[in-house]
């Protein structure tokens, strides 16, 4: 398999801001198959608000393989939980602000085996993000781990606690972020990634359509796959990142 980690699937009538652009599941499979992805998973992106059900209603409509990733922003009881997961959540996406009043949420997550995908970064929150891994709790960290662009990544201390936080443990740094992060510093920073972690933890996620891209909105699926082989030019780490390591993550079956 080929899997994109970070996809969104969005009917126009449900956005609340944003530019007008299809989101239609019609659209990204199609984009994606041009490009051989043949998994996908579906995260809810920033422009609906945070109710999952659009989400999972465009999932039910996939035709490829796909896992979901909702997000969770105050309490929901654990049958619900349970009901995501049998719908294809693997995971649940959060920021760390405000993490106590989502405890129980966490124990029920990780009784039905979802991992955590943290927006927001953890400049400041590393203590936490080590009890939740002392917890037993998988950590998905998006955008680069949100390490500090406009530092040099040779010597960013940000990307360099990041490190030393994922190094050994269950945690995964997301190469996502096409339009919101310098290209030479995505370059520079993906190569330290790889260096101190490997693609045994490394994960690739286009956000197409990506709607706050700076240039032209990835006008094509096929520039995200471009701006991974700058970012990784390594065909056999990249095609870990494409496959063993997402598989395995995400519960996908090669």
């Amino acid at each position: 398999m080929r899997i994109d980690c970070e996809v969104h699937a969005f009917r126009q009538e449900t956005r609340l801001v944003a530019p007008v652009i299809d989101g239609s599941v019609e659209r990204l499979e199609s984009a994606a198959r041009g490009c051989a992805i043949t998994g996908l998973v579906l995260v809810q992106p920033a422009f609906l608000h945070d109710d999952p059900t659009e989400l999972f209603v465009q999932a039910s409509q996939t035709r490829m393989p796909v896992r979901i990733i909702p997000p969770i922003l105050k309490p929901v009881a654990p049958e619900v939980l349970e009901a995501w997961g049998r719908s294809g959540a693997a995971g649940l996406a959060l920021t760390l602000d405000d993490p106590d009043e989502l405890a129980e949420c966490f124990e029920a997550a990780l009784q039905l085996g979802f991992h955590l995908e943290v927006s927001g970064g953890l400049e400041g929150r590393e203590r936490l993000a080590e009890l939740l891994l002392a917890e037993g709790h998988r950590l998905v960290l998006r955008d680069f781990g949100l390490a500090d662009s406009t530092r040099d990544p040779a010597w960013d201390p940000r990307l360099q606690r990041l490190l030393s936080l994922a190094e050994g443990a269950e945690v995964w740094v997301k190469l996502s972020g096409l339009g919101r992060v310098p290209d030479a510093w995505a370059r520079a920073a993906a190569g330290r990634l790889l260096e101190g972690l490997g693609p045994k933890q490394l994960l690739w996620g286009s956000e197409w359509p990506n709607v706050t891209a700076a240039h032209a909105y990835a006008p094509c699926y096929a520039q995200t796959l471009d701006w991974l082989e700058e970012l990784i030019p390594d065909e056999h780490a990249r095609g870990r990142i494409l496959n063993e390591t997402p598989a395995a993550l995400y519960g996908f079956r090669n």
